[in-house]
């Protein structure tokens, strides 16, 4: 792809240790956990969160903000009433994570109200019309776009794992979406795509960061997951991997990295509704493995990792993906290190 914007210019805490387009070179990864902003409690403070996060090392959270369409047909993205984080509770978790000391990413995801069956998501949305969808999230980006501004963020992604809609057919949409993005926003902007398409991914180009999903499978189900199992399946991936970052120019951020603490979560790391038993070592586990293979890799490959998802209470008996006092929080203390 063509590498043609210059890079944007803006302050020493926006500053994303990435290649820019005009070929800055990289000076550190960012250390990154999300957090997502899924309290029903409107004016609940994330801020005890966002200092655990900063006592791990991170130097950036990815802040995640839900909005939801009915389901993969539907044209109308809304704030849930009970499960996207209103402005104020947002402007307010941002300016807690600076006085945490962290950068701040904004991470919008599309949600489903009423899927019309278990398969549907984000990734196979298909609306009955087009162009009455985009306008409805260009409408939601350019107002997350402003509060961004005011609030002086650093990163905003606009858009993840938007799988049917990230291809050529809707690149116009995208670079005017993108174009009036960066009329109001002067930060760096994102596009994750997910993990098991990021090579089809069709405007990461219109972007400044390239951004995945890292829920690759890591080992067959049903098989062994030992460190070293599980190193391997890194491994193989990180030669995949590297190959795509360089054809594109642009070293890769994770948008997204986790494991459940279950047992399997190694085979389907993807699978948030998987039954199993608690495991916290096989996440632990993901966790040592993800460290043993990135935290050497080239800063022309690997540009960061945002840990999925510090949200929830943890502790010895969830299966969740938060690492919150389990053994995966010292990993990823280790990988910060």
């Amino acid at each position: 792809m063509t590498l043609v914007r210059a890079k944007i210019t803006v302050t020493a805490l926006m500053a994303l240790p990435i290649v820019t387009r005009d070929g800055a070179a990289a000076e550190r990864a960012v250390r990154g956990v999300a957090l997502g902003l899924f309290s029903e409690d409107a004016g609940w403070s994330y801020r005890p969160l966002l200092d655990e996060i900063a006592a791990t090392g991170a130097d950036h959270v990815e802040l995640v903000v839900a909005w939801y369409q009915a389901d993969a047909s539907s044209t109308e993205i809304v704030d849930h009433p009970r499960y996207t984080a209103p402005p104020e509770a947002l402007a307010a978790a941002i300016r807690d994570a600076r006085a945490a000391g962290l950068a701040v990413t904004l991470f919008p995801i599309v949600r489903l109200s009423a899927p019309r069956t278990p398969d549907e998501w984000r990734g196979t949305l298909a609306p009955r019309d087009r162009d009455a969808w985009w306008r409805s999230y260009r409408d939601k980006l350019l107002a997350l776009a402003r509060l961004a501004a005011r609030e002086r963020v650093a990163v905003l992604s606009v858009g993840s794992e938007l799988s049917t809609l990230d291809g050529a057919r809707d690149r116009a949409a995208w670079a005017a979406t993108v174009a009036e993005v960066r009329r109001v926003f002067a930060g760096k902007l994102m596009y994750s795509g997910n993990w098991d398409h990021y090579r089809d991914v069709a405007i990461y180009d219109l972007v400044d960061v390239v951004g995945l999903c890292g829920y690759f499978a890591l080992v067959p189900r049903g098989g062994p997951s030992t460190v070293d199992d599980v190193t391997r399946g890194w491994r193989d991936l990180r030669a995949e991997l590297s190959r795509f970052a360089r054809a594109a120019g642009r070293p890769l951020v994770f948008t997204e990295v986790g494991y459940r603490s279950i047992a399997g979560a190694a085979a389907a790391p993807w699978d948030e509704g998987a039954a199993g038993t608690v495991d916290l070592d096989e996440q632990r586990r993901c966790y040592e493995a993800f460290r043993r293979v990135w935290s050497s890799a080239p800063p022309d490959v690997f540009g960061g990792v945002y840990f999925w998802n510090w949200y929830g209470w943890g502790g010895p008996t969830s299966r969740a993906y938060t690492p919150r006092n389990k053994p995966a929080a010292a990993e990823i203390k280790l990988f910060f290190k």
